[in-house]
Formats: structure tokens, sequence, C-alpha cells
């Protein structure tokens, strides 16, 4: 919208002195990218039915419910508001310098380069950028649905806009300073394109930059979120359970999933619930009104086991697990319990706290001794609470197995002895959900991908005007170049120094963002474990410079074709 005003300075000019006035003038161009934005918002729009009508007929197999597509006027409305609004309010901050445009700057047109400068304080503009502002937050709060996380999300966007505008600031002064005499003269004219009057530098940067930290969070999110999964259920050896099993049942059933396979885990497992929490009985902790989160764990009938070891799924996280019991000051025996560490923070329980559980009708008192983090999305036997053999190995229990075998004919076969033996007992073949799991999960990869590719489309356009900005620039620029002696591969190679650092400046920048981005989602959004993609981050950056240069040699094409005289004579 910049460029585009500039070019309409010529036409203000002669509008004002055909005795228009600038609120006219205003109010003309105001009307005219109003109009832009109800065309574009008319044609997303369209765009997005399509895309509606289209995706459940492309993905309608692997889907487990048929899905019956309808139009919803309101959401079109909306979005035909958002974009008139969208577009109007950000129009508006360069429209409103057509009013400084006065009648002599038709005559004056090569002789004063500041009739859109700034003298002063302009409260209008101030304004503007307020509703700006306004405009993003309010979005933000009714897309997220909570104030909070609206306002912090419109934070993170202003952070991740002053950063990359910092990186510009930087990068001009870094190029007006280390620039030497001694380099290639190409080089050191693309080089002080970066801080020449009028440069591109901070548009491209904030362009370049916002689309790869958008699509690049995008996909380091996704990668993260695939390789958790992946590396969680499908590096488990396991793929039958079968539970339920009585205390009388559980010979007989190890006996057959030996002969047909493998036996990993046999894990008894005890029903019981919170009696007390440091003397409170929990009857007190659900009534205290001050306790508003966590109450599902005081209330919950949990099932429990009992080992004097952790598995490959827990880690400590607090404490020391210990199985020797202590005594109380009364002298009765209080064995230690291990508590999933989100658990204790529910419970607002800590190392030292004592906990009695009711096991079926009997109190068993125990001592918090220790924290776990728990990896839940294996294909594993995990529990909340962990207690040793001799605290709770004589109360009535379950078993549940985990048993690898080989193929899915024995599978079945397993699993229909032990249901013709024990037909209490239950089974899964977790190969089978597995697999359900794994063709979900390649659906929304391909979905993710395509929001990607998306982002990185709409970007495009954005990155264009960027570049195009100073198009009328750089062909007067290109053309006294050629006049001074400058051939068509001098020049091509000036472009390619200057778009060249302008696009890693913007790749690295948004890599940057992303990386913080990315983690910040994981760890705080999703709970987990983030870890960099290096290479995909690298490829994405690439490509980004690629398309940077690629935008800037197709804008600047007239510049390296047109004719000095061509150029006098549109003069």
């Amino acid at each position: 919208m910049s460029a585009f005003v500039t070019r309409k300075i010529d036409t203000v000019a002669v509008l004002r002195c055909l005795g228009a006035t600038s609120r006219q003038v205003l109010a003309i161009y105001v009307t005219q990218a109003a109009a832009m934005g109800l065309v574009g918002a008319a044609f997303g729009a369209l765009l997005g039915v399509g895309l509606q009508l289209a995706l459940p007929h492309a993905v309608g197999e692997f889907l487990p419910v048929d899905v019956q597509v309808t139009l919803a006027p309101a959401a079109i409305t909306t979005g035909l508001a958002v974009g008139v609004w969208v577009a109007l309010v950000f129009a508006l901050r360069p429209l409103l310098a057509l009013r400084r445009v006065s009648p002599l700057q038709a005559i004056r047109r090569d002789v004063d380069p500041g009739a859109l400068r700034r003298r002063g304080i302009d409260w209008p503009r101030r304004l503007v950028e307020l509703g700006i502002v306004a405009s993003v937050v309010a979005l933000t709060v009714t897309r997220t649905g909570r104030v909070r996380e609206g306002v912090w999300l419109s934070v993170g966007i202003g952070g991740a806009l002053v950063v990359l505008w910092l990186s510009a600031f930087a990068t001009t002064w870094a190029a007006r300073r280390l620039l030497r005499a001694g380099w290639p003269y190409v080089v050191r004219q693309g080089i002080a394109n970066l801080y020449r009057p009028g440069n591109q530098t901070r548009a491209v940067t904030l362009a370049l930059g916002f689309g790869a930290f958008l699509v690049s969070t995008v996909f380091l999110v996704q990668t993260n979120l695939l390789r958790q999964f992946s590396g969680a259920g499908f590096t488990s050896r396991a793929n039958v359970i079968l539970f339920d099993i009585q205390e009388d049942q559980i010979a007989s059933v190890t006996e057959r999933v030996r002969a047909n396979g493998e036996l990993l885990q046999a894990t008894p497992i005890v029903t019981m619930r919170i009696a007390e929490i440091n003397g409170r009985p929990v009857a007190s902790l659900v009534g205290d009104t001050t306790r508003r989160q966590g109450m599902w764990a005081l209330r919950r009938e949990y099932r429990s086991t009992y080992r004097d070891t952790l598995t490959s799924t827990e880690r400590l996280a607090g404490g020391r697990w210990s199985t020797a019991p202590t005594r109380d000051e009364r002298g009765a025996t209080v064995y230690g319990v291990s508590l999933d560490r989100n658990l204790a923070n529910d419970l607002r329980v800590k190392l030292g706290d004592r906990i009695t559980w009711d096991v079926q009708g009997v109190k068993v008192p125990t001592r918090v001794n220790s924290l776990r983090e728990i990896d839940w999305e294996r294909f594993e036997l995990n529990f909340f609470a962990l207690f040793p053999t001799a605290a709770i190995d004589r109360a009535p229990k379950q078993f549940a197995v985990l048993a690898r075998v080989p193929d899915p004919t024995r599978v079945a076969r397993l699993q229909r002895d032990v249901v013709t033996a024990h037909p209490n007992v239950s089974s899964v073949d977790l190969s089978l959900v597995q697999a359900t799991i794994g063709r979900i999960i390649d659906r929304v990869s391909m979905a993710v991908r395509f929001l990607a590719l998306f982002s990185l489309a709409s970007g495009l356009p954005v990155l264009f005007s960027a570049v195009a900005a100073t198009r009328r620039d750089r062909l007067r620029e290109a053309v006294l170049l050629k006049t001074l002696g400058a051939t068509r591969r001098q020049i091509l190679r000036i472009l390619l120094s200057e778009y060249g650092v302008l696009g890693a400046l913007g790749a690295a920048a948004g890599m940057v963002l992303a990386f913080g981005g990315a983690w910040g989602l994981v760890h705080f959004v999703f709970e987990g474990r983030f870890q960099p993609d290096w290479l995909a981050a690298a490829g994405i950056a690439a490509l980004m410079m690629a398309i940077t240069v690629t935008i800037g040699l197709l804008t600047a094409r007239d510049g390296y074709r047109e004719t000095p005289m061509a150029s006098l004579r549109e003069s």
C-alpha cells in the first residue's frame, strides 16, 4: 500500500489542482481500499467454501463418520467483514499521508522527494496505529475464545515483529559500517542498497521473517508431535494386552501367552481411593472452596500397583524411591509411595506429606517419598501411584498382562484360547490400534503440511508486494547505472548480492523466532519435550532465501531490460 500511495502522488497533486480537498482525496482512496478489501474477502470466502466442499470428498474414506457439509452464512459474513476491516484499517495508515500532497507537487515531483514525509506528531496516524493494535488483539481474542490467551498471542506477535524490526535495523547499521572499499563493486553496490534512502530492508525482513516464522513454527511443532507419538507408541514391544485377570487365573493365562509368544509384563492392579491427606479427610478437602483445581484427583478411584523397581517409562523427578517402611509417632508402619508429578501438583502434596488410602475398606497410611515423570503416551502399563510390594501385596487384586506375539494368526489363537478358558478376561490387539492411529497420524500430517504450504502461499503476495514497493526507484537506479556503463550482468549481480543478504537475514530471523515459538507451544501447550529439527529448518530457510531472490529478480527485470533512452523519454 505504501508503494501504491507513492505512485499516486502525481494523481493526487492533479486532483488538488482541480479543486479537490485533502478530505475528498482521502475519501476517494479509502473507498477504493475498502472495495479492494471486499473483493479480496469475497474471493477468499469463495475459496474457503470450495475447500470445505472438496475436502470431505478427498479424505472422506479416512473419516470414521459421514460428514455432511453445510454452509454457515454467519461465518461467511464474519469473514467478509473481517476482510474488509483488515484491508481498510491497514490501508488507512499509509493513505493518511496523501493529505500532505500539495497542488505544487504536480510541477515539482522530481525535486521534492519528501512530499509524504511526516512533520511533527500526526495524531490521526497514531489513532490508526492504535486501531490496528486493537484490531489484532480483538481478532486473536475472538479466535482463541479466551481473553488471556488472546492477549498473550497478540503480545507474541508484537514481540516477533519487534525482533524482526531490530534485526533489520542491525543489518542496515552493520552494512553501513562494515562495507569495505576492497570488495568487488557489485557486492559493494548491493550491500549499499541495504541502507540507502528508500531501502526496503525493513519491509522485506518483516514480510519474509514473519512468513518463515509461521511456516517453520507449524512444521517444527508438527514434527515434534509426530516424533513424540511415534517414538512412544510404535517403539513399544507389546502388541497384545490382557486384563481383568483374577489371581487364580494368572498362571493359566501366562502359560498360554508363553505358548504363543513372549510374556513382557504381568502386573498386579489394586483398586483404592484416597481417604485422608495430612490428616484431613477427602470430604473436607472436596468442600474446600479455595481448591478450584484437582478435584478429579480427590474423587477418582485409583488402580495402583506394587513393585520394588521403576520401569522404562518412569523417571524420578524428585525424592528417592525406597521400599523400606518407617514408623510414625504412634509406632504404626508407614510405607513410602511414589506419585506421578502432575498428580502430586493437583493433590497439592509434596515430598514427606502423608496420604492415607482406602484399599477396599482397609486404611493404608503412606508417606510420599518420591515423584515420577511418566511417559503416558507409550503403550505400557503406567500408574499414578506406585507402592512397595510389602505394602499392598495381600490386598485383593487383578492382573494385566502385556505380551509380544509374532504374527496375527498367533494373536487370534491366543485371544481365542484365553477367552475360551476364562470368559471374564478381556484382550486388545494393540497392533490394530497402532495401525489405525498410524493412518490417522498420516492424515493429520498431510493436513498440517497443507496448512504450512497454504501459509507459505498466502505470504508470497505480501513478500512480492514488499519487494515491489520500490520498483520505481529501482528502475531509475538501473537506468542510471546503465548510463554510467554498467552491463546487465553487473546489475543482475548487484541484485543477487542485495536480495541474497535480505533473504538470509529474513530467513535467519524467522528461524530464531520459529524455534522459540515451537518450543513454547510444545512445552506449554502440548506439554511435551521439544527436539529441534535442524535439517528441516535449514531447508525452509534455503527455500525462503530462494523465493526472496527470485521475487527480487522478477520485480526488477524491467530494470536490466530497460534502455536509458526509453527511461528518459518516459521522464
